[in-house]
């Protein structure tokens, strides 16, 4: 499933860089894209752990930058 999302407080791109390489790592993940001029996440994962797995990329955007958070738009 691919799904993208709003970043809140995604402070610069260099953290960008960083939040996807992670993101990339875990496992299930098929492909993540981290924007930092659109401040969007796209993000590609199996459709049965989506939820585990947007819980995990939440935990690596708090390694590198405690106040940026991963948004779902309604």
């Amino acid at each position: 499933m691919k799904k993208k999302f709003r970043m809140e407080d995604l402070d610069c791109a260099n953290c960008a860089a960083k939040m996807e390489t992670l993101i990339r790592k875990i496992p299930g993940v098929r492909d993540a894209s981290m924007n930092f001029m659109t401040q969007k996440l796209t993000l590609d994962a199996d459709d049965e752990r989506f939820d585990a797995i947007l819980a995990e990329a939440q935990k690596c955007c708090d390694r590198v930058d405690k106040g940026c958070r991963i948004v779902i738009d309604s």
